[in-house]
């Protein structure tokens, strides 16, 4: 880490070098000679880095000094930049105002002077230090790396064969049998060559898979060659090329010019079907591969390469088929890996042992290696203490010399460029399996000077290309991907997060707050706090140098800390994040660090951010997003002239922009501009501004004129790609609609836009730039939300080539989604590829098009439609899923023209005694019906599921006029295989054809307390696995049940029920008994009773139950509660036998200390406040207090 960092600084020295600010300061001589002597000790580092690696302390105190040094460096480097850019704002501005005087004599002022003279001397300081660091090298006897001579010792060191090394591998039988499978199979399908990438991190078992293919007996049938080369770092072709002869031909390959030496690889090759393994290549230059692959492009069909790699960029550029990713292996193969290792050929394992070893295990994430060398580990160690050190230590502080697992995964490391090195290694900053936000980490990196512009690439065009890399490389895992196929979150593995922390040692740290803290030399400090309160005073004292401080929210509870204590000072902070935090004030923090970059208060109760917040000039990211109490910004933000990042969303409380944010040259990203008709705070201060990423502009109708709007500029914002305009009032004059509507012409977005949403527009007509192709050629999302006046939407919105999103809400005279009217052709076809689009309160919406063809909308997946009176749907020939809400008679009749409908989900009418008939009839596609909130519904039709051969769920929800289900409704449904019935506080009865359903697998019964019995042939549901009983309708608590739940015992036929696995039982306070026949259900797994008050005992047969592994019986009387304690109840001998056993009494028999407990909780105190005391204890639990 210390040659990323020393690389920084290097860079940053010699750019003021270039900017002649050491001239203009009169230190020219003394950054020349830091930039000599920072060149000098840049040469060795590498090697004393990878030296260091051996414990070398004496080498490992020197990179220590040389750290402290470089940031001291790194501090005035950043103070002299601020100054440079104070100067050239004065500058700037006396240009402005032509006032050149001020500006030239502020130069002699005595303060300047005094800076000046006070940074000469630090910088004589600093360059002292160095030199004394520059001279102790020679006695470590470092060396510069010649990056060709590493390689060479690399090749040497990690030379594989085709021999399978290990005497039993396991848990790759599968990716063996795939890749075997598809080599013999397919392969002589391609007619150039084949080549099948296996991609994974370092330590995965990819060689030793390639090894199972080698020698596995089908491929060494199908193939007439089988050649082995183990190429590492050096991709040289000349060398590869005599590397395969010879271990085709088993004999030595004289030394030979290119040409002849590639005429004996084909000769060799040519009319052979061959089969080659090329382990652990690195290369990502695809001209070299190409002139490989040229070579051995001569056999015959079905000839292949298997390549091993770490990086994905590889597999990419080698790879003729999909990459094989190879994933980790099971914490069950990881434990027999260890065991072998570990115990040997012990015959007695030692149980103590064993216990702690599975723990081990766990540190493996799945990694062969990590278990094979943790158990080399532990061969020899037989003292429990011994076991338990390495249980609870990392594996960055175990013993390097004796395990291989991060020196495996270092080659990557060092395999990186050095600039990517320093990003990765600074990923330590966040806790295992953290989800990183990739952004979070570009602002962080930005903020540490660890990636900066490339030519006329921005710092975060860069930052994003560094995520991409290291995520190729296989750095970054389980990635997610935005709507455009970007990556916007990944993980670290365990192990991958180990190496970071390992490169940083104790320059980064993550800790607990609860646990002790020292935290001197620490650079990079992560607070993962948990419920303890938070003393910020006590755990930062011993900080001197801290960079990076974030804390992280790991619990539903708020640290104490209300305010930045005063006492702390952090002088060289660069990024401070408290997102989720209680802080209200930070005024202090802020006011004594000036360097910092990055602050991040997202989520939390600040009110007004403090005016000396302006005087941090180096600030390039504020996020304050979703801070419901911020009131107010400062007024002279405008003075952050390098602030780049801006957020602000979800701010709700805040109504206004400070002015002048048109001088914040360098913002990209503002989140939401608020217009005003205050001086400053015009649209047109987003003019001048290259902005990208999301904006919100709020207020337009404090647009004056067009004019204004155009200025601006948002036709040429390429980098925007989310625009939201929003107007408020509701004044709607035929004068403010005119100006509204040129307003909104003025406003045209940039061709590069990929989501748009209009909100409160106005006016009658949406803009001609509506119409042009050209400007929503990239759009994918369109939102029109509350547009009342628009009576029509413009035609060329089918013609949209990517819009595959379309939400229309609250617009009153819309009739048509389309109301284009088609002559044929290809223009018949529209809304290409729209496939969910959202229908909200359209009163006079009839239909989706003008015309109803087919062709139009093929691309329909799901359709959302809420409170649209008149709308009937015509055929849609590829939607599979729809919700409708308030939905009437007549578009229930049109559901029977969806022909591919799969899922039907229906919800809020108060008008329907029973459905249309025939309303279902064609749509034989229908998997799950969901019909919710039906108020008046009595009945359902016999017939209604006729014709549903594919129908697997069913579901019928607060239905509370519904009083049974008809006879024969169940008829042929074979394929049903769950129903959920909830809250039909009326049904009294089921229906007896429940027992044709031979597929049911689950069933449901909640809130029916009218239901006295069950119908016959119950006994006949042999697929049965799941069955729940709940006499409660959801949100009544036990005490305010109107209704009695009638039942009283459990159905006899369920004794005949040989699949139930699980079985729950809730909320029937007149249940006294469990039959004696429980303990036939002899394949249940689980068994759960709930809230009912009456069983005071458990049958003697529950013992039978040998398979059961849970039992829960909660809010149990306490006759029940004792009869079951463990060792001692009456009972307790029916239950020994069953693993997981949780009982508990009812609510009001907690004690006043437990509900005390609960009431340190926000969440309960909110609870509370809605409730009485014990509906707040029940629920907390649910809520995570």
């Amino acid at each position: 880490m210390a040659e990323a960092l020393l690389t920084v600084m290097l860079e940053n020295l010699n750019s003021l070098i270039l900017k002649e600010f050491g001239l203009l300061w009169g230190v020219k001589k003394e950054m020349e000679k830091l930039s000599s002597i920072l060149s000098t000790i840049c040469a060795v580092l590498e090697d004393a880095e990878e030296k260091q690696l051996s414990d070398n302390k004496a080498i490992k105190n020197w990179l220590r000094k040389l750290k402290d040094v470089s940031e001291e460096l790194g501090d005035i480097l950043d103070e002299c930049s601020m100054e440079a850019s104070q100067m050239e704002y004065k500058r700037q501005r006396s240009r402005s105002t032509q006032k050149v005087q001020p500006c030239f004599t502020s130069w002699f002022n005595p303060i300047n002077t005094f800076s000046r003279v006070k940074i000469a001397k630090r910088m004589n300081g600093v360059s002292d230090r160095l030199n004394e660091i520059a001279n102790e090298r020679v006695n470590f006897h470092l060396r510069e790396v010649v990056h060709e001579d590493r390689s060479s010792q690399i090749r040497d060191k990690r030379q594989t064969g085709s021999t399978v090394v290990q005497q039993h591998v396991y848990g790759r039988e599968e990716d063996r049998d795939n890749i075997v499978d598809f080599l013999v199979d397919n392969s002589n399908n391609c007619k150039d060559v084949l080549v099948y990438p296996i991609v994974g991190m370092g330590g995965l078992g990819k060689t030793t898979l390639a090894q199972l293919v080698f020698n596995d007996e089908r491929v060494s049938r199908h193939f007439e060659i089988k050649i082995w080369v183990c190429v590492s770092e050096d991709f040289d072709v000349k060398r590869l090329i005599k590397a395969i002869i010879e271990s085709a031909s088993g004999r030595a390959c004289d030394a030979l010019d290119m040409n002849p030496l590639q005429k004996r690889l084909q000769n060799m090759l040519e009319r052979k079907r061959f089969f080659i393994v090329l382990d652990d290549v690195w290369n990502e230059d695809q001209e070299q591969w190409e002139s490989l692959k040229n070579v051995l492009s001569c056999g015959l069909n079905g000839s292949s390469i298997l390549v091993t790699t770490r990086l994905k960029k590889v597999a990419l550029i080698m790879g003729t088929i999909s990459m094989h990713e190879l994933s980790i292996l099971s914490e069950d193969d990881c434990w027999i890996l260890f065991k072998q290792r570990a115990f040997g050929n012990e015959i007695d394992e030692r149980p103590n042992l064993v216990k702690i070893g599975k723990e081990i295990v766990k540190k493996c994430g799945g990694v062969p290696l990590a278990a094979k060398a943790l158990g080399s580990l532990m061969r020899f160690k037989r003292d429990e203490k011994e076991w338990l050190f390495v249980m609870e230590s990392e594996l960055w502080n175990l013993p390097q010399h004796e395990t291989s697992i991060l020196p495996a995964l270092r080659l990557s490391y060092f395999h990186l460029p050095v600039e990517l090195r320093r990003c990765f290694a600074f990923c330590a900053v966040y806790p295992k399996d953290f989800k990183i936000e990739k952004q979070h980490l570009i602002h962080l990196w930005m903020a540490n000077d660890l990636i900066s512009s490339k030519g006329k690439m921005e710092v975060e065009e860069v930052g994003n290309e560094t995520c991409n890399d290291l995520y190729w490389r296989s750095f970054f895992q389980d990635a997610e991907m935005d709507g455009s196929g970007n990556i916007c979150r990944f993980k670290m593995h365990d192990l991958v997060h180990d190496l970071a922390q390992c490169i940083m040692e104790d320059e980064c740290r993550i800790v607990e707050i609860d646990r002790p803290i020292d935290l001197s030399g620490v650079r990079h400090f992560t607070c993962n706090y948990s419920d303890q309160p938070f003393d910020m005073l006590c755990a930062f004292y011993k900080v001197k140098s801290l960079r990076t401080l974030m804390l992280l929210r790991n619990c539903p509870c708020r640290i104490e800390a209300r305010k930045f204590p005063h006492c702390l000072y952090f002088h060289s902070l660069r990024a401070f994040g408290a997102k989720d935090s209680n802080l209200i004030s930070i005024s202090f923090l802020i006011s004594n660090s000036k360097h910092l970059r990055y602050l991040n208060l997202s989520n939390t109760n600040i009110r007004i951010l403090p005016k000396s917040i302006c005087l941090l000039h180096c600030l390039q990211t504020l996020d304050v997003k979703y801070c419901p109490y911020l009131q107010k910004l400062p007024k002279h933000m405008s003075r952050l002239r390098n602030l780049r990042h801006f957020y602000i969303t979800g701010c709700n409380s805040l109504h206004h922009m400070p002015p002048n944010m048109g001088q914040l040259t360098c913002l990209r990203t503002l989140s939401i501009f608020i217009v005003d008709r205050r001086r400053g705070c015009h649209v047109d201060e987003l003019g001048s501004l290259n902005l990208g990423g999301s904006l919100s502009i709020q207020q337009l109708e404090k647009v004056k004129n067009p004019m204004e709007a155009r200025k601006a500029n948002l036709a040429r914002k390429a980098n925007l790609t989310i625009l939201r305009l929003s107007w408020d009032g509701n004044e709607s004059t035929a004068k403010s609609q005119e100006i509204t509507e040129q307003v909104f012409e003025a406003l045209e977005p940039p061709p590069t836009l990929e989501d748009l949403e209009i909100v409160n527009f106005k006016g009658r007509h949406l803009p001609h730039w509506f119409k042009n192709n050209a400007t929503l050629q990239n759009i994918v999302s369109i939102r029109l939300y509350g547009c009342k006046n628009c009576s029509e939407l413009p035609t060329a919105l089918g013609k949209l080539p990517s819009l595959t999103y379309l939400e229309l809400s609250h617009m009153k005279f819309v009739q048509y989604v389309d109301d284009e009217t088609y002559n044929g052709g290809v223009q018949a076809q529209g809304f290409l590829r729209l496939k969910n689009p959202f229908i909200s309160n359209l009163p006079t919406l009839e239909r989706l098009s003008k015309v109803g063809r087919t062709e139009i909308f093929p691309c329909l997946s799901r359709l959302d439609i809420v409170e649209c009176p008149k709308l009937t749907l015509h055929c849609l020939k590829s939607v599979q899923e729809i919700w409708i809400r308030e939905c009437t008679e007549a578009i229930l009749k049109s559901v029977s023209n969806l022909h591919t409908l799969t899922s039907l989900e229906l919800s809020d009418n108060d008008d329907l005694a029973s459905f249309p008939h025939g309303w279902l009839q064609n749509v034989s596609t229908l998997q799950s019906i969901h019909i919710k909130s039906f108020r008046k519904l009595q009945d359902l039709q016999s017939d209604m599921l006729v014709g549903l051969s594919a129908l697997e769920r069913l579901s019928i929800t607060s239905c509370p006029m519904l009083e049974c289900f008809p006879e024969g409704i169940f008829r042929a449904s074979n394929s049903l295989t769950s129903i959920f019935v909830v809250d039909c506080v009326q049904l009294k009865s089921l229906s007896d054809s429940f027992g044709e359903l031979t597929a049911l697998r689950s069933l449901q019964l909640t809130g029916c307390p009218e239901l006295e019995a069950f119908p016959n042939g119950l006994n006949h549901l042999a697929s049965l696995q799941h069955l729940y009983f709940c006499g409660r309708p959801y949100g009544t608590s036990s005490q305010n049940l109107t209704v009695t739940p009638k039942l009283t015992a459990l159905p006899e036929a369920l004794q005949h029920l040989p699949s139930l696995q699980n079985l729950q039982i809730s909320s029937f306070p007149n249940l006294e008994m469990l039959p004696d026949w429980l303990g036939n259900l002899t394949s249940l797994n689980s068994l759960w009773i709930e809230r009912c008050p009456k069983l005071a005992s458990l049958p003697p047969s529950i013992q039978q139950l040998t398979n059961l592994q849970n039992l829960g019986i909660l809010e149990a009387c306490q006759e029940l509660v004792d009869r079951c304690e463990k060792e001692m109840g009456e009972d307790w001998c029916k239950i020994a036998h069953i693993p997981h056993v949780h009982v508990s009494p009812p609510i009001y028999h907690l004690t006043q200390e437990k509900t005390a407990n609960f009431k340190c909780c926000f969440k309960f105190q909110v609870i509370l406040r809605k409730g009485g005391a014990e509906s707040a204890i029940a629920k907390a639990e649910d809520v995570g207090c």
